[in-house]
């Protein structure tokens, strides 16, 4: 054990849950650099966030050049470039129509910002969402986040008036036998259709909220036809919905955002992760027709965009379009999956997907999962597992790592799993 790891494990609880004990000195491009010099090729991105790699030198520049001149004051309390050029350079990527913004310090906060949004623009309380969702950790987040029940083990009551509905994934679906990702959406579909019948009454829907690739819950896609059917039931019932797209946004799904990708326009954004380019930040995105609704005073934040965060984050888009890495995330992940190819007929294999850069292994079993990533670290490569039972593996790389990177970090993964120790299913 480093000194580092013995010093953090004797000052931190065990509340903070821990994917490994590495102890980083810095970070470089897709590398990190430990504190005893081993490099190791991290396939995680902070969870979604370095989208352009560590230590990118345009965006470190931003950073020391506005730390250097303005590190806060608040946007309640001034206005200052950085945070105003920030919106006004977002509002020219999201959909047609969300052209409003409200900045805040992460994506747990853009959610609960975007609860109070909707029920105070509608009128009404009830929140729908869908099984497996992730949408944050505090209170209100934690109430419509349903992807592990741990997450709210020993709190009691959170918000009330939430409902969970089912979310298209086939190998999660309770109905018996083998089928696609469309029947199992027309399945969720009708069970939505039978709680606006029997449990929450349609004209007290204040939002939909759903994730429109689930994160934590597994790297799931919804089909873009389920995303469509939800855009006319709250069309049709007076509810907002909302796309959290603080995993899936910034160009990690070969769009700007997957609702782009998927052909669908929400009505209302949350965002953070790669937002801020390594910084916190997240932001609710809506109409401004919308926005208008909510009333001033109402809600606020200290730190929410703050100017070094701003500047990280208008860097970090600047890169993303200058470079051309919102499209190569489409080849980032035709090249993962190729690489995972030699697993196709792995007995513990259930099924590989992706949507842009976004790809997953999920196993039968959190054994295989994590005795692999271990061993994938050992070997020099970081990846990280989610899914209800931590039985997936997520591939986050970086959308500027190197092509012979990748595929050298994927070969290590894929001989993980085929070398790996694991006993087989009870």
């Amino acid at each position: 054990m480093s000194d580092l790891e013995a010093r953090a494990r004797k000052i931190f609880p065990n509340v903070l849950g821990h994917y490994t004990w590495l102890t980083i000195d810095r970070g470089e491009g897709s590398w990190l650099i430990t504190t005893d010099g081993k490099r190791v090729l991290d396939l995680t991105c902070g969870i979604a966030v370095t989208v352009v790699g560590h230590a990118h030198p345009r965006v470190v520049k931003a950073v020391t050049d506005q730390a250097s001149r303005l590190m806060h004051i608040s946007a309640g309390v001034a206005k200052y470039e950085a945070n105003v050029a920030l919106a006004e350079t977002l509002a020219t990527l999201t959909p047609t129509g969300l052209d409003a913004i409200v900045f805040g310090n992460s994506g747990a906060e853009a959610v609960e910002a975007a609860i109070k949004l909707t029920r105070q623009a509608t009128g009404r309380e009830a929140i729908i969402v869908f099984r497996g969702g992730f949408h944050g950790r505090t209170t209100g987040a934690a109430t419509l986040t349903t992807s592990k029940s741990a997450y709210r083990r020993g709190y009691g009551a959170l918000l009330p008036e939430v409902y969970v509905a089912p979310f298209p994934y086939p190998l999660a679906c309770a109905v018996p036998g083998a089928h696609d990702a469309e029947a199992c959406a027309a399945h969720c579909l009708a069970e939505l259709d039978a709680m606006l019948e029997h449990e929450v009454p349609p004209e007290h829907v204040a939002a939909i909220f759903i994730e429109p690739v689930l994160g934590e819950g597994g790297y799931v896609a919804a089909p873009a036809s389920f995303l469509r059917a939800l855009r006319v039931l709250a069309t049709r019932i007076g509810a907002l919905l909302v796309f959290d797209e603080i995993q899936t946004g910034l160009g990690r799904t070969g769009a700007w955002f997957a609702g782009q990708k998927l052909g669908v326009t929400p009505d209302v954004m949350t965002l953070a992760k790669a937002l801020g380019g390594g910084l916190p930040l997240g932001a609710v995105v809506a109409p401004r027709e919308l926005m208008a609704k909510w009333r001033t005073g109402t809600h606020g934040s200290t730190f929410g965009g703050n100017p070094v965060s701003c500047a990280c984050g208008l860097a970090t888009i600047q890169v993303l379009r200058d470079e051309g890495l919102v499209a190569r995330a489409e080849m980032l992940g035709q090249l993962m999956v190729e690489e995972l190819t030699p697993l196709r007929s792995h007995p513990r294999l259930r099924e590989v997907r992706r949507i842009g850069a976004m790809v997953a292994a999920e196993f039968d079993d959190k054994a295989v999962s994590k005795t692999a990533t271990a061993a994938a670290l050992e070997r020099g490569v970081l990846v990280i597992t989610c899914g209800f039972h931590d039985q997936v593996v997520r591939f986050i790389p970086a959308l500027n790592i190197g092509e012979e990177d990748l595929r050298k970090g994927m070969r290590v993964f894929v001989e993980a799993v085929k070398t790996a120790q694991v006993p087989a299913p009870a």
